[in-house]
């Protein structure tokens, strides 16, 4: 017996509700207002040469980066020079650029290092943003010869 009650006080409901939203369409049309996209921000310029300064668990140094841009893609050559040792290494940095923030990799093959380090091999990838002639962010990564490269903050300057 409550489960027939219920029954139809829920048709009832239903039917209610039903007759309420077709009374609510009206069939007619109504003005609407146009759908607006927040447009994306532009894509920061990264293309060219960029210097600067990069310290890190194993030390401070020099950076530069020489980049070609392809819309929101980037990659080129990297140049570094540790302050303490006078080492340098040549390698390659690619990356993205979504707005102002950019995302990248840096990677330095064997024989990408000077004297003694020769056969050591070192990567790192990161985060960061770029403002105007300002590219500033952070990485962690590893080195084949010393380990875990950590607190890395690299600050570079358009050239």
């Amino acid at each position: 017996m409550i489960l027939t009650r219920f029954s139809r006080v829920f048709a009832g409901a239903v039917l209610g509700v039903g007759l309420l939203a077709a009374g609510c369409s009206g069939g007619g049309s109504s003005p609407t207002t146009p759908s607006t996209t927040p447009s994306s921000p532009s894509t920061a310029s990264v293309g060219g040469s960029w210097s600067g300064t990069a310290t890190d668990s194993s030390g401070a140094g020099l950076m530069t980066w020489a980049l070609t841009q392809t819309g929101t893609s980037f990659s080129g050559s990297l140049t570094m020079t540790d302050n303490g040792t006078g080492t340098t290494g040549t390698g390659t940095v690619s990356g993205t650029v979504s707005g102002a923030s950019v995302s990248f990799t840096i990677a330095v093959p064997a024989g990408g290092f000077s004297g003694t380090y020769g056969a050591c091999t070192a990567s790192a990838s990161g985060s960061g943003t770029v403002s105007g002639a300002s590219l500033s962010g952070s990485y962690t990564g590893t080195n084949s010869c010393s380990g875990s490269i950590s607190s890395g903050t690299v600050t570079l300057s358009k050239q």
